[in-house]
């Protein structure tokens, strides 16, 4: 029962310290260029600066806890590449121009707390997933060897990140194209869900929550189910979709024919009409 719920505390301070730091650096670049969309470029760093944090105190001593300071790297590097590319040279994403109009005047001190500590905390949260991990490796007592968890686990991660991966080239080449048949994506991943990056991301946490199963720990499903509803109701799909009709008028059809999150069929109701 101890092991169940037991967290290091002492590991935990000492991450936040890190992404609090980064956070507010990030703040200080955003008040300079006015742009605190910035802030998404560092989301998938945050959760790698705290792996690393638990890293760096716990040693790399075993194929477990090494397994899983790559997958996060691997991914973190990923993501925050894709979103630099596909952000340069524009100007602030609609979702941030509304926050500030609702939180003006002295909108850039407020994003201080509203937007990059908060983003902060949140990655803080969802990192008790990785904290069992490897604070199990420092205990020697405990042999830590890799299970059929693992496999499991770094496999399903690897799907994650390939969908994720796929759908975010495929939209990304398709709104870079000068002249497009419709505003809408619906080829490819984009098939057969509405938000195929969104799942991807989603099977990428709950690979690794299968990848810690072993460490015995309740922690590890926090993460998983916070980052399940964060994209579906927060800040993936509810956000996203959110007066998206009025921007693309082709996009009421591909919502009346396409699933939303889990990829599936196209609706052949829809599509055959």
């Amino acid at each position: 029962m101890d092991i169940l719920f037991t967290l290091d505390t002492s590991f935990m301070l000492a991450s936040l310290k890190m992404l609090l730091l980064l956070a507010v650096a990030t703040w200080f670049v955003s008040l300079i260029i006015e742009d605190v969309s910035i802030v998404d470029y560092i989301w998938s760093l945050l959760t790698l600066l705290a792996v690393s944090t638990y890293a760096f105190l716990s040693g790399i001593n075993n194929p477990v806890s090494l397994g899983m300071l790559l997958m996060v790297a691997i991914w973190a590097v990923r993501l925050t590449w894709f979103l630099v590319k596909r952000g340069r040279n524009k100007p602030e994403d609609r979702r941030y121009q509304v926050i500030r109009e609702r939180n003006s005047p002295n909108f850039g001190f407020k994003s201080l707390y509203l937007i990059f500590i908060f983003q902060a905390l949140v990655a803080w949260v969802l990192s008790t997933l990785f904290v069992p991990i490897f604070t199990s490796s420092v205990d020697l007592s405990t042999s830590v060897v890799w299970t059929l968890w693992h496999s499991v686990g770094v496999a399903i991660w690897l799907f994650g990140f390939l969908y994720e991966s796929i759908a975010d080239h495929q939209l990304h080449s398709f709104n870079s194209r000068v002249v497009k048949e419709s505003s809408t994506l619906s080829t490819g991943l984009w098939r057969y869900c509405r938000h195929p990056n969104y799942f991807g991301e989603c099977c990428i946490w709950w690979g690794w929550f299968i990848y810690a199963i072993p460490t015995g720990s309740a922690w590890i499903l926090l993460a998983p189910m916070i980052m399940t509803y964060l994209l579906l109701k927060f800040s993936g799909v509810g956000n996203m979709e959110q007066g998206i009709t009025d921007r693309r008028p082709d996009y009421q059809a591909y919502i009346d024919s396409t699933n939303t999150f889990f990829p599936w069929k196209p609706l052949r109701k829809v599509i055959d009409s």
